[in-house]
């Protein structure tokens, strides 16, 4: 079968591995798409060279189609599912406290563990969850980082009137503006990008473009107050700096994005207002489960996110494009083509 190697900095490799054999509780997927995200630009550059292997196999945002599956599981050949990538100890206190996805012990497919691109994939059933047929290939490719955003507003617990700014109008941001304005809160996104301005708007998002003073429009949005939430998704030194300052009395200020290296906070206004600060990182099965339900109702709409499809081989190219920036917002591997 196909599969695609990480090589080291910059560079992937095409190439054949042995078909998988499935071990005991493991089924074997056929997958039929990709996503590439944040965390895997961050592993194309190089950032996490301490985590992933070389010669690793990538890819997390992963939808595929079960090929074999043993009898008892719930699962049957044809069925489409969606993968949560991790695999934790389920002994370590974080576990017990209820978060494996944070499990001192925490491996991610797709990073530490082989990932989805690859044309089959052998993987626990009990990672494995069932999607509508209804969700087109596309669509369901989604779901994951769709759970990144339901997660991440769930544990700022926004609200109906909330005055949500989300710093970032890249996929994960889009898609934090969008359930939060699915839960009754007001939103405005702080984008540069010409491309994802627009496709933003064409979304009935407001957004805060180039050479505007974000924190102005924040405060006067609010009437003099401050946001009740602020997400950080950009990743950005800029918008770091900026987030303190948007947010009112007792507001919260959620880090979404990865920051591979230290940065300058403004914490002045932490002390003057009391605000909390919280790191938000992947999703419990919960999340999960009200991604599926978003995105099946059409309450979260996912086909404008995809700008386009690749195929497997075009992987390292598909890579240095998102890099660039430029007309792109979700790029899929299609494992098909």
């Amino acid at each position: 079968m196909r599969a695609s190697f990480y090589e080291g900095a910059g560079r992937f490799r095409t190439g054949t591995a042995p078909d998988p054999k499935a071990e005991a509780g493991e089924a074997v997927l056929k997958v039929k798409r990709v996503g590439i995200c944040g965390t895997d630009l961050h592993i194309f550059q190089g950032h996490l060279d301490h985590r992933i292997p070389k010669g690793g196999i990538i890819g997390h945002e992963t939808f595929a189609e079960v090929a074999e599956a043993p009898r008892g599981t719930g699962f049957a050949t044809g069925d489409h599912v969606v993968v949560e990538p991790l695999r934790f100890c389920n002994a370590c206190r974080t576990c017990r406290m209820g978060a494996p996805y944070l499990c001192y012990k925490l491996q991610v497919r797709g990073v530490e563990l082989p990932g989805g691109m690859q044309e089959y994939w052998a993987v626990p059933t009990e990672r494995m969850i069932k999607v509508p047929a209804s969700l087109s290939d596309d669509h369901a490719a989604v779901i994951e980082p769709l759970a990144i955003a339901t997660h991440s507003v769930g544990r700022a617990n926004v609200k109906s009137g909330d005055a949500v700014l989300v710093f970032g109008g890249g996929p994960i941001g889009a898609l934090i503006a969008m359930v939060s304005r699915h839960r009754g809160a007001r939103v405005i996104v702080s984008e540069v990008n010409p491309f994802r301005v627009e496709l933003l708007k064409g979304l009935g998002i407001e957004v805060v473009g180039p050479g505007v003073d974000v924190v102005k429009f924040a405060t006067d949005w609010t009437g003099g107050e401050g946001v009740d939430v602020a997400f950080e998704v950009t990743g950005n030194a800029a918008a770091v700096r900026l987030m303190t300052d948007a947010v009112r009395v007792w507001g919260t200020v959620s880090v979404v994005a990865i920051h591979s290296e230290p940065m300058a906070v403004k914490l002045y206004p932490m002390f003057a207002r009391e605000l909390t600060m919280q790191g938000t990182r992947l999703y419990a099965r919960a999340d999960w489960e009200e991604a599926i339900r978003l995105a099946a109702s059409g309450a979260v709409p996912l086909g404008p996110l995809v700008s386009h499809t690749i195929p497997l081989e075009g992987l390292q190219e598909g890579m240095e494009q998102a890099l660039r920036g430029g007309p792109v917002m979700k790029v899929l591997v299609d494992l098909t083509a």
